[in-house]
C-alpha cells in the first residue's frame, strides 16, 4: 500500500513526521528495488518490490534500472487504471510526482 498525499488536519499541525519537518524514515511501501520498468505514453512504469510486496507506479517519463533502489515522491493511488498505451490494466498503480534516488 503506498501512502497518499498530506493534508491539512482539524485543529491544528500534522502529526510529527507527516509534514517531512520531524520525518524519521519514508513509508516501507514508498520505497524499494525497481523490479520492472517500462515507458510509455509519455510515462515510466516501475515495479517496486520491498520486503516481498510489489507495487505499481507510475510518473513522468524518467530514467530508472532494474535494480535501483528508488523512494516515491507524493501521489495518489488508482485502482482498476487501464493503460491504453500498454493496453494492461493495472489492478492498483500509484501515480507519483517522481522519484528520490538512493
Amino acid at each position: 500500500m503506498f501512502a497518499v498525499p498530506v493534508q491539512a488536519y482539524p485543529g491544528g499541525a500534522a502529526p510529527s513526521g507527516t509534514d517531512g519537518t520531524n520525518a524519521s524514515a519514508p513509508d516501507p511501501a514508498n520505497v524499494g528495488t525497481v523490479v520492472e520498468t517500462m515507458n510509455s505514453g509519455g510515462y515510466t512504469y516501475v515495479l517496486l518490490e520491498n520486503n516481498g510486496q510489489r507495487n505499481w507506479a507510475a510518473m513522468a517519463e524518467t530514467t530508472v534500472k532494474v535494480g535501483e533502489q528508488v523512494e516515491l515522491k507524493q501521489g495518489m493511488v488508482m485502482t482498476n487504471f487501464t493503460s491504453k498505451s500498454l493496453n494492461r490494466t493495472f489492478e492498483r498503480i500509484y501515480f507519483t510526482q517522481g522519484l528520490v534516488r538512493r
